[in-house]
This record gives structure tokens, C-alpha cells and sequence, in this order.
């Protein structure tokens, strides 16, 4: 990664191959895709942005784009969290981590009290930032997700740096 700085930046339309091309393969890698899955993929705008969520990418200086992180609103209390990647190529640099603290931080100043997150237990090293971060188990509710094992909540307060 020599010579290549890295900025998080909110979406945007062009990257949009970039954005669902990121989620497919980690979504396929660990044989976690359903169709709830493509939908909020394929139709980011649609399924996040108009709800008055974010999406924010990690940008490389040459335009690449290597990770994203989402947040939709599900409550006026309460935050999800959802399709957190980054590139295969760029793991162990601490990126996923980068994008999470910026979703807790958005949260923060956008006044919600809890961060949810549905996930599965194969993503172990995942739920392991997450349990670092903050997270806390909790009972599994009807997420609608087939592939969902776990939820966790995170008490949204500020990301000390």
C-alpha cells in the first residue's frame, strides 16, 4: 500500500459498481447472499439514501474504492448498521475499523442512542472489531435476514481518538 493514502468519503453514484461489487464477493465468499441482500445492493439508493441513511466509502488516491460501511435508520432511537466490506487486498490495515468509528461517530451527531447490527457467526474476525468497538450481544429478533445468526447493539456515545 506504499504511496497510497486512503480517505472515507459518502457515496456516490459513480462508484456504484464499486460499492456492489465490494458486497457481492464477501456476501458470496462466505456463502452469506439472499435476496434481502441484493436488493438493499443493487438499489443502494433506493433501499438506504431515501430512507435517510449514509453509506460511506474508503477511497483510495487512485480512485479505487476499497470498503464501504452503511446506516439506516429503524427507529428515530436506533441505527443498523449494515454491509460493512473492505477489500480482500486491504485487510489487516485496520480499514474496517476506520469505517466502523466513522459510523458510530455519524451516529453520534446525528443524535441516535443505539447502534444495531445483524450478523453471522462465521465472521469472526468482524464480530471481533465489533466486540473491541463496543458491541454487546443481544437476543436475536425477526431481522428478516435468513442468514442472520446474531444481533448486537452498540449505546451510541463519542469514539474517543
Amino acid at each position: 500500500m506504499e504511496n497510497n493514502t486512503i480517505e472515507i468519503i459518502e457515496y456516490d453514484r459513480k462508484y456504484k459498481d464499486e460499492y456492489i461489487n465490494l458486497n457481492m464477493k464477501w456476501l458470496l465468499k462466505y456463502d452469506l447472499l439472499e435476496d434481502k441482500d441484493e436488493i438493499i445492493i443493487q438499489n443502494v439508493e433506493r433501499e438506504i439514501l431515501d430512507k435517510n441513511g449514509k453509506v460511506y466509502l474508503l477511497r483510495t488516491n487512485k480512485e479505487e474504492i476499497i470498503g464501504t460501511v452503511g446506516l439506516r435508520p429503524i427507529s428515530d432511537k436506533t441505527v443498523e448498521i449494515l454491509k460493512l466490506a473492505v477489500d480482500s487486498n486491504f485487510k489487516g490495515l485496520g480499514l474496517g475499523r476506520r469505517l466502523m468509528e466513522k459510523a458510530i461517530e455519524e451516529s453520534y451527531n446525528l443524535g441516535y442512542k443505539n447502534i444495531a447490527l445483524y450478523t453471522n457467526s462465521k465472521l469472526k474476525a468482524a464480530i471481533g472489531l465489533y466486540k473491541k468497538l463496543g458491541f454487546k450481544k443481544v437476543a436475536l429478533d425477526d431481522s428478516h435476514y435468513e442468514e442472520v445468526d446474531m444481533k448486537m447493539i452498540y449505546e451510541v456515545k463519542r469514539i474517543k481518538k
